[in-house]
């Protein structure tokens, strides 16, 4: 057991939302993300329909890499797709 009280589980940080906004942030590996609930073939739906552009990080050469989301793409897509538009408004 740990004595530093403040001490902070790694895991419990991974899956809670975080108090800013980031710019990119990763396609999640298995389950949901923790900002918009939503899973990896979601984002890719997402991407295939038009609503928001994954990016694609890779070394040259290699056939694997990262895939990010941008937050305020993905943020537009939630809004257009629940009926809002782009500044929070209900249509």
């Amino acid at each position: 057991m740990n004595a530093n009280p403040n001490h902070l589980n790694a895991t419990s940080t991974s899956s809670t939302p975080s108090k800013f906004t980031p710019e990119f942030f990763p396609l999640p590996q298995r389950g949901q993300d923790p900002h918009f609930g939503l899973g990896r073939s979601s984002y890719y739906d997402l991407e295939k329909r038009g609503l928001l552009s994954l990016v694609r990080l890779r070394k040259p050469g290699n056939i694997r890499g990262r895939v990010l989301v941008p937050y305020a793409d993905a943020l537009a897509a939630v809004r257009k797709l629940s009926g809002q538009d782009i500044n929070g408004a209900a249509r």
